[in-house]
Protein backbone atom coordinates (compact mmCIF):
# COMPACT_ATOMS: atom_id res chain seq x y z
CA UNK A 1 0.00 0.00 0.00
CA UNK A 2 3.03 2.25 0.41
CA UNK A 3 3.11 4.64 -2.56
CA UNK A 4 6.71 5.76 -2.69
CA UNK A 5 10.20 4.25 -2.68
CA UNK A 6 11.25 6.76 -0.04
CA UNK A 7 10.14 6.07 3.53
CA UNK A 8 8.60 9.37 4.63
CA UNK A 9 8.10 8.22 8.21
CA UNK A 10 11.73 9.24 8.80
CA UNK A 11 13.64 12.45 8.13
CA UNK A 12 17.37 12.91 7.69
CA UNK A 13 19.33 15.55 9.60
CA UNK A 14 19.34 18.07 6.75
CA UNK A 15 15.56 17.83 6.36
CA UNK A 16 15.03 18.29 10.10
CA UNK A 17 17.22 21.40 10.15
CA UNK A 18 15.38 22.96 7.19
CA UNK A 19 11.98 22.02 8.62
CA UNK A 20 12.84 23.59 11.96
CA UNK A 21 14.03 26.74 10.19
CA UNK A 22 10.70 27.13 8.39
CA UNK A 23 8.69 26.34 11.53
CA UNK A 24 10.64 29.01 13.40
CA UNK A 25 9.83 31.55 10.71
CA UNK A 26 6.13 30.74 11.11
CA UNK A 27 6.24 32.46 14.50
CA UNK A 28 7.43 35.76 13.09
CA UNK A 29 6.00 38.60 11.07
CA UNK A 30 2.43 38.71 12.32
CA UNK A 31 0.44 40.20 15.19
CA UNK A 32 -2.28 37.60 14.83
CA UNK A 33 -0.51 34.36 15.66
CA UNK A 34 1.45 31.74 13.77
CA UNK A 35 1.75 31.86 9.96
CA UNK A 36 1.16 28.51 8.29
CA UNK A 37 4.05 27.82 5.88
CA UNK A 38 3.32 24.15 5.26
CA UNK A 39 4.00 24.53 1.53
CA UNK A 40 7.52 25.75 2.32
CA UNK A 41 8.41 22.69 4.37
CA UNK A 42 10.85 20.28 2.69
CA UNK A 43 8.87 17.71 0.69
CA UNK A 44 9.82 14.93 3.10
CA UNK A 45 8.66 17.04 6.06
CA UNK A 46 5.30 17.70 4.41
CA UNK A 47 4.77 13.95 4.21
CA UNK A 48 6.23 13.27 7.66
CA UNK A 49 3.87 15.73 9.35
CA UNK A 50 0.69 14.09 7.99
CA UNK A 51 -1.47 11.24 9.27
CA UNK A 52 -0.21 8.73 6.69
CA UNK A 53 3.26 9.87 5.55
CA UNK A 54 3.77 7.20 2.89
CA UNK A 55 0.29 7.61 1.42
CA UNK A 56 0.00 11.39 1.47
CA UNK A 57 -0.88 13.16 -1.79
CA UNK A 58 1.35 16.22 -1.81
CA UNK A 59 -0.71 19.29 -2.71
CA UNK A 60 2.42 21.15 -3.77
CA UNK A 61 2.73 18.87 -6.81
CA UNK A 62 -0.50 20.32 -8.17
CA UNK A 63 1.33 23.60 -8.78
CA UNK A 64 3.57 21.92 -11.36
CA UNK A 65 1.16 22.38 -14.26
CA UNK A 66 3.59 21.08 -16.89
CA UNK A 67 4.00 17.86 -14.93
CA UNK A 68 0.24 17.40 -14.49
CA UNK A 69 -0.46 18.03 -18.18
CA UNK A 70 2.35 15.64 -19.12
CA UNK A 71 0.89 12.89 -16.93
CA UNK A 72 -2.58 13.43 -18.41
CA UNK A 73 -1.28 13.19 -21.97
CA UNK A 74 0.78 10.09 -21.21
CA UNK A 75 -2.34 8.51 -19.77
CA UNK A 76 -4.42 9.37 -22.83
CA UNK A 77 -1.75 7.87 -25.11
CA UNK A 78 -1.74 4.73 -22.98
CA UNK A 79 -5.49 4.37 -23.34
CA UNK A 80 -5.12 4.48 -27.13
CA UNK A 81 -2.95 1.35 -27.18
CA UNK A 82 -4.79 -1.54 -28.87
CA UNK A 83 -6.26 -4.23 -26.58
CA UNK A 84 -5.06 -2.54 -23.40
CA UNK A 85 -6.51 -4.12 -20.25
CA UNK A 86 -7.12 -2.88 -16.73
CA UNK A 87 -3.98 -4.50 -15.32
CA UNK A 88 -1.83 -2.63 -17.82
CA UNK A 89 -3.53 0.61 -16.82
CA UNK A 90 -2.92 -0.14 -13.13
CA UNK A 91 0.73 -0.93 -13.88
CA UNK A 92 1.10 2.30 -15.84
CA UNK A 93 -0.21 4.37 -12.93
CA UNK A 94 1.64 2.52 -10.17
CA UNK A 95 4.99 1.95 -11.87
CA UNK A 96 5.22 5.60 -12.88
CA UNK A 97 3.73 6.87 -9.61
CA UNK A 98 1.15 8.80 -11.62
CA UNK A 99 -1.21 8.75 -8.65
CA UNK A 100 -2.58 12.16 -9.52
CA UNK A 101 -4.75 10.39 -12.13
CA UNK A 102 -6.65 8.52 -9.42
CA UNK A 103 -6.52 11.41 -6.95
CA UNK A 104 -8.31 13.57 -9.51
CA UNK A 105 -11.50 11.66 -8.63
CA UNK A 106 -11.71 13.97 -5.60
CA UNK A 107 -13.10 16.50 -8.13
CA UNK A 108 -16.45 14.76 -7.73
CA UNK A 109 -16.62 15.24 -3.97
CA UNK A 110 -16.55 18.04 -1.40
CA UNK A 111 -13.74 16.52 0.66
CA UNK A 112 -10.05 15.92 0.06
CA UNK A 113 -9.19 19.61 0.08
CA UNK A 114 -8.04 19.60 3.72
CA UNK A 115 -6.05 16.36 3.57
CA UNK A 116 -5.76 13.67 0.89
CA UNK A 117 -4.35 10.14 0.90
CA UNK A 118 -4.20 7.22 -1.51
CA UNK A 119 -3.81 3.51 -0.76
CA UNK A 120 -3.22 1.08 -3.61
CA UNK A 121 -4.24 -2.59 -3.47
CA UNK A 122 -5.99 -1.96 -0.17
CA UNK A 123 -7.03 -5.21 1.55
CA UNK A 124 -10.46 -5.77 3.03
CA UNK A 125 -9.47 -8.54 5.43
CA UNK A 126 -8.40 -11.63 3.50
CA UNK A 127 -11.47 -11.60 1.27
CA UNK A 128 -11.04 -8.67 -1.10
CA UNK A 129 -8.52 -6.20 -2.43
CA UNK A 130 -9.53 -2.71 -3.56
CA UNK A 131 -7.63 -1.30 -6.56
CA UNK A 132 -7.44 2.11 -4.87
CA UNK A 133 -8.79 3.67 -1.71
CA UNK A 134 -8.87 7.45 -1.54
CA UNK A 135 -9.20 9.01 1.91
CA UNK A 136 -9.99 12.70 2.06
CA UNK A 137 -10.75 15.22 4.75
CA UNK A 138 -13.29 17.99 4.40
CA UNK A 139 -15.08 20.25 6.82
CA UNK A 140 -17.10 17.25 8.03
CA UNK A 141 -14.10 15.02 8.64
CA UNK A 142 -12.64 12.09 6.71
CA UNK A 143 -14.48 10.14 4.00
CA UNK A 144 -13.52 7.12 1.91
CA UNK A 145 -13.72 6.36 -1.83
CA UNK A 146 -13.32 2.71 -2.91
CA UNK A 147 -12.27 2.46 -6.58
CA UNK A 148 -12.43 -0.43 -9.04
CA UNK A 149 -10.83 -0.25 -12.50
CA UNK A 150 -12.32 -2.43 -15.22
CA UNK A 151 -11.70 -2.89 -18.95
CA UNK A 152 -11.53 0.17 -21.15
CA UNK A 153 -12.67 -1.45 -24.37
CA UNK A 154 -15.02 -4.47 -24.03
CA UNK A 155 -18.78 -4.84 -23.46
CA UNK A 156 -19.23 -1.61 -21.54
CA UNK A 157 -22.92 -1.08 -22.42
CA UNK A 158 -25.41 -3.16 -24.38
CA UNK A 159 -27.31 -1.66 -27.34
CA UNK A 160 -30.23 -0.52 -25.17
CA UNK A 161 -27.86 1.66 -23.16
CA UNK A 162 -28.03 -0.57 -20.10
CA UNK A 163 -24.88 -1.76 -18.39
CA UNK A 164 -22.85 -4.46 -20.09
CA UNK A 165 -20.72 -7.23 -18.62
CA UNK A 166 -17.77 -4.98 -17.75
CA UNK A 167 -19.68 -2.53 -15.55
CA UNK A 168 -21.75 -5.32 -14.04
CA UNK A 169 -18.59 -7.13 -13.02
CA UNK A 170 -17.38 -3.99 -11.27
CA UNK A 171 -20.75 -3.47 -9.57
CA UNK A 172 -20.74 -7.03 -8.26
CA UNK A 173 -17.32 -6.34 -6.80
CA UNK A 174 -18.58 -3.19 -5.12
CA UNK A 175 -21.61 -5.01 -3.70
CA UNK A 176 -19.19 -7.44 -2.06
CA UNK A 177 -17.11 -4.56 -0.65
CA UNK A 178 -20.23 -2.90 0.72
CA UNK A 179 -21.36 -6.05 2.52
CA UNK A 180 -17.87 -6.55 3.91
CA UNK A 181 -17.62 -2.96 5.15
CA UNK A 182 -21.04 -3.12 6.81
CA UNK A 183 -19.88 -6.07 8.88
CA UNK A 184 -16.14 -5.54 9.30
CA UNK A 185 -15.21 -1.89 8.74
CA UNK A 186 -13.95 -1.51 12.32
CA UNK A 187 -11.37 -4.23 11.67
CA UNK A 188 -9.65 -1.90 9.20
CA UNK A 189 -8.27 0.02 12.15
CA UNK A 190 -5.38 -2.44 12.29
CA UNK A 191 -4.56 -1.82 8.62
CA UNK A 192 -4.70 1.94 9.01
CA UNK A 193 -2.62 1.73 12.20
CA UNK A 194 0.21 0.11 10.26
CA UNK A 195 0.31 3.08 7.88
CA UNK A 196 -0.29 6.01 10.21
CA UNK A 197 2.28 8.33 11.67
CA UNK A 198 3.44 7.16 15.08
CA UNK A 199 3.04 10.78 16.24
CA UNK A 200 -0.71 10.90 15.56
CA UNK A 201 -3.77 8.93 16.60
CA UNK A 202 -6.42 7.73 14.19
CA UNK A 203 -9.36 10.14 14.03
CA UNK A 204 -12.81 8.90 15.03
CA UNK A 205 -13.90 8.38 11.39
CA UNK A 206 -11.43 5.48 11.10
CA UNK A 207 -12.66 3.65 14.18
CA UNK A 208 -16.42 3.94 13.73
CA UNK A 209 -18.55 2.55 10.93
CA UNK A 210 -20.57 5.23 9.15
CA UNK A 211 -21.79 4.12 5.72
CA UNK A 212 -22.53 7.73 4.70
CA UNK A 213 -18.77 8.36 4.68
CA UNK A 214 -18.15 5.55 2.17
CA UNK A 215 -18.35 6.12 -1.58
CA UNK A 216 -17.68 3.84 -4.54
CA UNK A 217 -16.38 4.28 -8.09
CA UNK A 218 -16.20 1.95 -11.07
CA UNK A 219 -14.11 3.11 -14.05
CA UNK A 220 -14.67 1.35 -17.38
CA UNK A 221 -14.82 2.13 -21.07
CA UNK A 222 -14.27 5.34 -22.96
CA UNK A 223 -16.31 8.45 -23.64
CA UNK A 224 -17.53 6.99 -26.94
CA UNK A 225 -19.14 4.07 -25.07
CA UNK A 226 -21.18 6.50 -22.97
CA UNK A 227 -22.30 8.46 -26.02
CA UNK A 228 -23.78 5.53 -27.99
CA UNK A 229 -27.15 5.62 -26.24
CA UNK A 230 -26.64 8.78 -24.29
CA UNK A 231 -30.08 9.28 -22.76
CA UNK A 232 -30.29 5.83 -21.16
CA UNK A 233 -26.61 5.58 -20.30
CA UNK A 234 -26.46 8.81 -18.36
CA UNK A 235 -29.79 8.06 -16.64
CA UNK A 236 -28.32 4.79 -15.35
CA UNK A 237 -25.27 6.70 -14.19
CA UNK A 238 -27.37 9.23 -12.25
CA UNK A 239 -29.45 6.47 -10.65
CA UNK A 240 -26.38 4.63 -9.38
CA UNK A 241 -25.03 7.80 -7.84
CA UNK A 242 -28.34 8.78 -6.25
CA UNK A 243 -29.40 5.37 -4.94
CA UNK A 244 -26.14 3.56 -4.17
CA UNK A 245 -23.39 6.21 -3.81
CA UNK A 246 -21.68 4.66 -6.84
CA UNK A 247 -20.06 6.76 -9.56
CA UNK A 248 -19.79 5.15 -12.99
CA UNK A 249 -16.90 6.78 -14.84
CA UNK A 250 -15.10 6.26 -18.12
CA UNK A 251 -11.34 6.59 -18.49
CA UNK A 252 -11.63 9.87 -20.35
CA UNK A 253 -13.20 11.32 -17.18
CA UNK A 254 -9.92 10.65 -15.39
CA UNK A 255 -8.02 12.44 -18.15
CA UNK A 256 -10.38 15.43 -17.88
CA UNK A 257 -10.24 15.53 -14.07
CA UNK A 258 -6.45 15.38 -14.08
CA UNK A 259 -6.26 18.44 -16.32
CA UNK A 260 -8.79 20.27 -14.15
CA UNK A 261 -6.79 19.92 -10.93
CA UNK A 262 -3.63 21.29 -12.55
CA UNK A 263 -2.58 24.44 -10.73
CA UNK A 264 -5.13 23.98 -7.92
CA UNK A 265 -4.32 24.70 -4.30
CA UNK A 266 -5.69 21.33 -3.16
CA UNK A 267 -7.56 18.29 -4.34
Amino acid sequence: MKLYERDYSKLNEEEIIEWNRVKESEKKGTLFGRINKFREYPKAARHYSTLFPNNYLDIQELKDENYIRGVANEFLNKLEEPNINEQQILDFINNNQHYVIIASIFKLYNFGHHDAYLFKEFPLGTSYRVDYLLVGKGSGGYEFIFIELEKSNKRIFIKSGDLGDTFNKGLRQISSWKRWCENHFLSLRETFDKCRSKHQDLPAEFISSDSTRRHYVVVAGRRTDFEKNKETTYAVRREKKRDEAIELLHYDNLYDFTLKISGNNSY
